[in-house]
């Protein structure tokens, strides 16, 4: 299982961060090229595939690969 983050098209919204039950993400000190901090998976073996930040995030920018 992995998490991605399109982290160029990530505006730092942070629904992903709210709305995980696992508390995965977390906010980087880094700046994309849109002058974003954006979000990254702080802790993806945490992830219990719910789908939530995919279906929540308003750019599409979130997509887990589940386990087969």
């Amino acid at each position: 299982m992995a998490v991605y983050i399109d982290k160029e098209l990530c505006k730092s919204c942070r629904i992903c961060i709210s709305i995980c039950p696992k508390h995965v993400f977390e906010i980087t000190h880094h700046v994309n090229r849109k002058g974003y901090n954006y979000v990254e998976a702080a802790r993806p073996e945490d992830c219990i595939q719910c789908g939530q930040c995919e279906t929540s995030c308003p750019d599409f920018v979130i997509h887990i690969e589940k386990d087969a």
